[in-house]
């Protein structure tokens, strides 16, 4: 078990052995949009193992496994007992799969509340509940384990569980929640040396937040406690960046030298060479600069591949961006993401739109010079141009430039023809996006939308957003969904889901809204393949609407998706038990054939083919909190001998969501 562990330690998400990577102000930008924002937290994939990273090591976590199977089968009243269970639940949670890992947590927690393991399990539960999106659970637990640390003296629990707090907290916006809990434990805390190192993490939360005077502040009351090397050098580097950052530049390169000449500091260099190149950027101002441009290059090559250099680059090209150099700013975001770093999918995200911007000037230009060579097909080139227009107001929407959004939307809607159908979607384009802060100018084009096209997508919704209704009183759920499925048929995907949602939120007892989490789920697994926010729509379909048609028609098809993520086998009888009743009849009265006409029924069920695919799992799915394997279990043993002949036949075959 020693040698197993000892192998593990370098997948240790919470151990820190060097200086993290802190990024200013890289926290409030949005990344791209995809299921609500209170679905999940963007800082949980860093606990997600990569199959890569698994693979070399996967035999010794299925001898973990085994090994503590055995322990706890054949020596139940040994010592090793706690142990054991928390390595299964560790190793569980390595291999991506939390409702295992949550079951050995529980059962550890139960048998020993009081162990030296109980810290351990509490954290590591809640990370489980965390990862299935059990919010509530997750922060229950882990206030709880908290609790359990400070009776037990594990600073290390109390540390890393301060971190995931303040990681949510930071998500949510909610900056005072973040810090609150790192003071409280100082102020209780007697460990000095300990106490330094939640100072350097208030300071660090300060710093991400772009506020550097709070931030320098803290990182100088580290050394009114006692810090190791490690706290001492973070406060001391970071530091140094907020100074740079408030204009003190002189103070800044002070801090600079006397870390580089600190022999105990050699190994991380490469972070105060980062550090130095922001020093030099924010002190000459010129992106262009020759000395500083070469200084780049030079840690490039000395410094390959180091996350601190990436994210060097990343705030370079944030820069750029805001300056408006966009082709600039591109090159250095293609260098941020060359490798997996915290500024990975912020500078992937900028990289992608800015990308998509080239292109679509790139187009513009092309219609624009084959309008002055022929102009045989003029109509359909200018229908053409504008459709582009609107696609480049399109990527600056996404890129929160409201304002250079409306100039190509309102460019889409000039530059195109009278007769133009899209006319009116650019004119609602427009519309939507000033509707907060111009109200008045967008009820007047809502207004042209709804009288000059009257029969497209959009009327209906400029309408509803004008408060008209028919004469007859038309459900307003009803306009939400048909207004939902008008954006989704233009693909815009996050129109859409705000739209269902809208249903969802103000009208849950109404017909239309299992409909909707319906077409949600229906949304992301079909038109956007994306299996696992699906999943979660579907899950709360059947949490909230166990009883709706549409709960019965995914039911299986949820169970079945994560029944095969958790390598757990369904049978053909519990397949057709639940599916289809008339097919069960038939099976039951000996007609032949029936297997295989439910298998061409089914043929196009919603399929988990990503191996390392993170599934929720479904509040309310399973009786009496258990959990899905157990249902799943219970299933296949109800279901034996239902069918004559069919109880040995292990084809799983799910059913297909219906087209909403």
């Amino acid at each position: 078990m020693t040698e197993v562990k000892d192998e593990f330690e370098f997948q240790d998400e919470n151990k820190r052995n060097k200086p993290r990577v802190l990024v200013p102000a890289m926290d409030s930008m949005r990344l791209v949009s995809g299921p609500p924002k209170n679905t999940t937290y963007q800082f949980l994939r860093a606990f997600i193992i990569e199959r890569a990273k698994l693979q070399p090591v996967a035999t010794k976590v299925d001898s973990i496994l085994i090994k503590g199977s055995k322990v706890v089968a054949n020596h139940p009243k040994s010592d090793y007992i706690q142990g054991s269970l928390y390595l299964m639940a560790e190793a569980y949670f390595i291999r991506s799969e939390w409702v295992p890992s949550q079951q050995k947590c529980i059962e550890l927690i139960e048998r020993f509340a009081d162990g030296d393991y109980s810290p351990d399990a509490h954290l590591l539960l809640a990370k489980d509940y965390l990862m299935q999106r059990k919010m509530t659970q997750g922060k229950q637990t882990l206030s709880r384990a908290i609790d359990v640390a400070w009776y037990k003296d594990r600073y290390d629990i109390l540390s890393e569980a301060y971190r995931i707090q303040a990681e949510m907290a930071i998500e949510d916006g909610q900056i005072d929640k973040a810090v609150n809990p790192y003071k409280q434990a100082i102020a209780q805390c007697e460990d000095g040396e300990q106490r330094a190192r939640w100072q350097v993490d208030v300071g660090s939360i300060y710093y991400r937040l772009g506020e550097y005077a709070l931030a320098e502040a803290a990182f100088r009351k580290v050394f009114d406690e006692t810090p190791d090397a490690l706290a001492e050098f973070e406060a001391l580097l970071y530091r140094g960046s907020c100074l740079v950052r408030l204009g003190k530049f002189d103070d800044a390169q002070k801090i600079f030298d006397d870390l580089d000449a600190n022999r105990n500091f050699n190994e991380w260099t490469s972070y105060i060479e980062a550090e130095r190149l922001a020093l030099d950027r924010f002190r000459t101002e010129n992106p262009k600069d020759p000395a500083v441009i070469a200084r780049e290059r030079q840690a490039d090559t000395s410094f390959v591949g180091r996350p601190e250099m990436m994210a060097q680059s990343f705030q370079k090209g944030m820069g750029l961006y805001k300056a408006g150099n966009y082709n600039e700013a591109l090159k250095y975001f293609a260098k941020a993401k060359v490798i997996r770093t915290p500024v990975y999918d912020v500078a992937n995200k900028y990289f992608t739109l800015l990308k998509q911007w080239d292109d679509q000037r790139k187009k513009i230009r092309s219609i624009d010079q084959a309008l002055v060579i022929d102009t045989t097909y003029k109509d359909s080139l200018i229908q053409k141009r504008s459709v582009e227009f609107f696609t480049l107001g399109r990527i600056f929407e996404q890129l929160e430039q409201h304002d250079s959004a409306l100039v190509y939307y309102n460019f889409a809607y000039d530059s195109t023809s009278v007769n133009d159908p899209a006319k009116g979607r650019y004119l609602f384009s427009q519309a939507r996006l000033i509707r907060d802060t111009d109200p008045d100018k967008a009820d007047s084009l809502f207004e042209i939308v709804a009288e000059r096209w009257p029969k497209s997508e959009f009327a209906r919704e400029a309408s509803t957003n004008l408060g008209f209704t028919s004469e007859g009183g038309i459900d307003d759920a009803a306009e939400l969904y048909r207004s939902g499925n008008s954006f989704r048929l233009v693909k815009d995907y996050g129109y859409a889901s705000r739209q269902y949602m809208a249903i969802v939120e103000k009208f849950p007892e109404n017909d239309y809204a299992p409909k909707a989490l319906y077409a949600m789920g229906w949304m992301y697994e079909r038109d956007r393949n994306m299996n696992d926010s699906a999943l979660y729509f579907y899950g709360l379909l059947l949490e909230r609407y166990p009883r709706s048609q549409y709960a019965r028609e995914i039911h299986a098809s949820v169970e079945y998706a994560l029944a095969k993520a958790n390598g757990v086998e369904i049978t053909d009888t519990t397949l057709f038990r639940d599916l289809d009743q008339e097919l069960l009849d038939k099976a039951k009265a000996g007609e032949q054939n029936v297997l295989q006409q439910l298998i061409k029924n089914n043929q196009d069920a919603l399929q988990v083919t990503a191996p390392n695919l993170t599934l929720p799992n479904i509040p309310g799915l399973a009786p009496n909190g258990g959990s899905v394997n157990d249902l799943l279990q219970q299933q296949l043993q109800n279901a034996k001998g239902n069918v004559p002949g069919m109880g040995t036949d292990t084809t799983r075959v799910p059913p297909p969501p219906k087209k909403p």
